[in-house]
């Protein structure tokens, strides 16, 4: 990731109805450098999609903020178990063995019945809960600052590496690998992978 790519992320973060046209002519970048450069950062996964930021209170939503603490070993299933419920808008697993919930509802009757509901996931050891007054700050949690950098997987060995590493272009489309080896592997695996494919297509 470059000043271009930061460039280019903050004013989509800015408004993400921006065409590229109107980026370039921002930052004085042409258009097809645009295009091309929002693709690779949708391709390894940094860019996640466009979506609209509503406001919750004019929607009449109240939220609440949950602690749910369970041994370590059981954080994962007891996110599975919960992730699901419409009423659930994040989950962050904490360090210290708990799941922190923001919860937004229109009325307590399903605030009370998520709220049952825990009681029947045996790995929950102790619920604690704190209404939310008022959100004097509210920003999505990646943090664009100078110095971020880009941690992409390799997709070969699923390393995480920093920046891009070894990008090759195959039918189209780029992949990341961490090493040399990693990529002659890679190669051959999706050489096999797509004449397996096409002998299908034949039959």
């Amino acid at each position: 990731m470059d000043d271009i790519d930061r460039k280019i992320l903050r004013e989509l973060q800015k408004d993400a109805r921006s065409s590229f046209r109107d980026i370039s002519s921002k930052i004085h970048v042409s258009t097809p450098t645009i295009s091309a450069r929002v693709q690779a950062m949708q391709d390894v996964g940094l860019v996640q999609g466009y979506s609209v930021s509503l406001d919750a209170d004019m929607l009449g939503q109240v939220s609440s903020a949950l602690i749910l603490e369970a041994k370590p070993s059981d954080l994962d299933r007891v996110a599975e178990r919960i992730k699901d419920d419409e009423i659930v808008r994040t989950i962050h697993v904490l360090s210290d063995a708990r799941l922190l919930c923001i919860v937004s509802f229109f009325n307590h009757t399903k605030y009370n019945k998520f709220l049952e509901s825990l009681s029947t996931v045996p790995e929950i050891m102790r619920v604690t809960t704190s209404m939310i007054t008022k959100t004097p700050k509210e920003l999505p949690r990646a943090a664009l600052t100078d110095e971020a950098g880009l941690m992409v997987k390799c997709y070969y060995c699923g390393h995480l590496m920093k920046d891009e590493g070894v990008r090759i272009k195959l039918d189209g489309k780029y992949h990341y690998l961490c090493c040399g080896v990693c990529e002659k592997l890679y190669r051959e695996k999706y050489e096999k992978l797509k004449k397996s494919a096409e002998a299908t297509l034949v039959k």
